[in-house]
């Protein structure tokens, strides 16, 4: 698909809206109808500030995907998976109760949100992913969703420099927001593959 733009890498506008998927040629052609509703949220990728992290710290994680179950394009609504407990939302995701960081070796990650317009907020929130076990996916998506509630929160009257991605009343709320993914983009630094739907 060559009209497609990864948000961890580039700029897609609002009017954008791109099918695609990770999972590629496995999904039907008519399977992304939801992720076209909407436009993904172009975050930059994550760069280390340091030569020596930058240079060390390359990402080795495969990315976490975060579907609706029973389908295979569909992302998460954040409200649900910040609201839910997460019994309930293993019945919500495909892949609910997978131990989906078991084999990293990790014990906590990063979670970085670079949202555009925002550039002067650093916000990075360490997520404990083995202190009850491995993370379960959705204990995990929970957690990513909390954390861009309390982003949406604490922005919610903090001066934007790009108007079409306006966090408040008459912009983007957290009840827009869908999860596609987390994504390993440097060391133990996490970013989350987000969906705006604002229909």
């Amino acid at each position: 698909m060559s009209g497609y733009v990864n948000p961890l890498h580039g700029h897609v506008s609002p009017g954008q809206h791109s099918g695609y998927s990770s999972l590629g040629g496995a999904m039907p052609a008519g399977g992304q109808a939801s992720l076209r509703r909407g436009f993904r949220l172009p975050q930059p990728a994550y760069v280390p500030k340091s030569k020596w992290h930058s240079a060390t710290g390359r990402p080795n994680h495969p990315e976490i995907q975060f579907r609706m179950k029973g389908t295979a394009s569909d992302p998460v609504p954040m409200r649900d998976l910040s609201a839910r407990r997460v019994p309930g939302i293993f019945g919500m995701i495909n892949g609910g109760e997978d131990r989906v960081l078991q084999a990293s070796g990790l014990t906590r990650i990063t979670l970085r949100i670079l949202w555009p317009g925002y550039e002067s907020v650093e916000w990075a929130r360490s997520i404990e992913v083995a202190a009850d076990g491995p993370i379960t996916r959705a204990r995990l998506g929970q957690m990513v969703a909390q954390n861009f509630s309390r982003f949406i929160e604490a922005n919610r009257g903090a001066r934007s420099s790009n108007a079409s991605y306006h966090i408040g009343q008459n912009g983007i709320r957290f009840d827009h927001l869908y999860l596609v993914s987390i994504q390993n983009v440097s060391e133990d630094s996490w970013q989350a593959e987000v969906v705006v739907n604002m229909g």
